[in-house]
């Protein structure tokens, strides 16, 4: 929905796929139990050149089917470029992101 008018219209518009990290977090256990064993990973949230007030979040790995810990998130910083990539999970394609 629309914050502006509410609207709930909506349409599919190509992007680049880049952007910046605008923010992160690093969940450590207690977690769900698919995901402990991976902890520590990150979740980074990405604000999209072509509108930065659009944002997605994903993970920061250095190529598209690595595991989600594989980046030392002490690495990370606000303000980083970064390229999505995609990786299939369950028969659900998942966006992740690598830096550029």
């Amino acid at each position: 929905m629309c914050p502006a008018c509410r609207s709930l219209a909506s349409s599919w518009v190509a992007t680049s796929g880049r952007g910046t990290i605008w923010s992160f977090i690093v969940p450590h256990p207690p977690l769900l139990p698919a995901y402990a064993e991976l902890a520590p990973y990150n979740a980074i949230v990405v604000a999209l050149d072509e509108n930065p007030a659009i944002r997605f979040v994903g993970n920061l790995v250095e190529r598209a089917d690595g595991p989600i810990n594989e980046i030392d998130p002490a690495t990370i910083v606000i303000g980083e470029p970064v390229q999505v990539v995609f990786q299939e999970v369950e028969e659900v394609t998942l966006p992740r992101w690598q830096r550029t």
